[in-house]
């Protein structure tokens, strides 16, 4: 069982009290480590290990014999800090802070890598904006046996606060490959798999075509679409059937549309 003495720290102007607001405000510290909080995101980032590694936590003094069993869960070299309850609160990001808080780090992963499986399924992000959007999306991926998500360039941040919560800890899970230069990353899909693009506009739908071969799903704005230099690398454009007077589906709706399709063609083999 892990010791769960804390550290004590009562300053605002602590050097890790600082580092914590900055992060739960930012996404990620300077060293790129995902900053996280409540309960739930620190128990899906323990579940995660040995992929995901806890390096800190922050708990409120009010929090810490609640979540005392999730702290004995930390590995031995994780750090605790205890800090009075109105110093978390201050910290901390979300509108009922629930007393805890953590720095993770995440595995780095290239695109080489993810595109490397005989039966890869690569969801790719291209200028979404909006991170629930993005956080369902990441949340849709890992429940349908994505391999990854990629994120091209003008696209918003995984690491994003609200990204990070509508994941619902598919973050920790899933692969990511992020601010990928659109035509470089395309490009080298494009020759290694097969790269398809939900566009509305396009007479060939979606069930129709072949997923069961490596493949690569484009996803734009569900507003705009994709701009023409990136639907271009798409061997393919497919549609969704909708009613004629709905102009669009929402960008994670329609990730999750494609993502399903593909795994019902490949039998649901998780």
């Amino acid at each position: 069982m892990r010791r769960t003495n804390p550290r004590e720290v009562g300053s605002p102007t602590n050097a890790l009290v600082k580092v914590f607001r900055r992060a739960l405000a930012e996404g990620t510290t300077r060293q790129g480590w995902l900053a996280v909080e409540g309960p739930f995101l620190v128990e899906e980032a323990l579940k995660a290990a040995p992929r995901v590694k806890t390096h800190s936590v922050l708990i409120a003094s009010g929090a810490a014999e609640k979540f005392s069993a999730l702290l004995g869960r930390l590995p031995a070299e994780a750090e605790i800090t205890q800090v009075p309850d109105r110093l978390f609160e201050r910290v901390a990001q979300t509108q009922s802070p629930q007393g805890i808080a953590a720095l993770v780090e995440l595995p780095t992963c290239e695109l080489e890598q993810v595109a490397a499986g005989h039966d890869a399924l690569l969801l790719v992000a291209c200028r979404i904006q909006d991170p629930g959007n993005l956080g369902t999306m990441l949340r849709t991926a890992l429940a349908f046996s994505a391999s990854a998500l990629l994120t091209l360039k003008e696209t918003v941040s995984p690491f994003n606060p609200k990204a990070v919560r509508a994941s619902a800890g598919a973050i920790f899970r899933l692969p990511l490959v992020c601010d990928l230069d659109p035509n470089e990353a395309l490009t080298f899909l494009s020759h290694r798999v097969r790269v398809v693009a939900a566009d509305r506009h396009s007479p060939s739908p979606l069930a129709s075509a072949d997923l069961t071969r490596p493949l690569a799903i484009l996803v734009g704005r569900e507003a705009t679409g994709l701009p023409e230099e990136i639907a271009r690398h798409a061997s393919q454009l497919l549609s969704i059937p909708i009613r004629e007077e709905v102009d669009s589906v929402n960008a994670a709706t329609a990730a999750s549309i494609f993502l399903y399709e593909a795994a019902r063609q490949r039998g649901f083999k998780y």
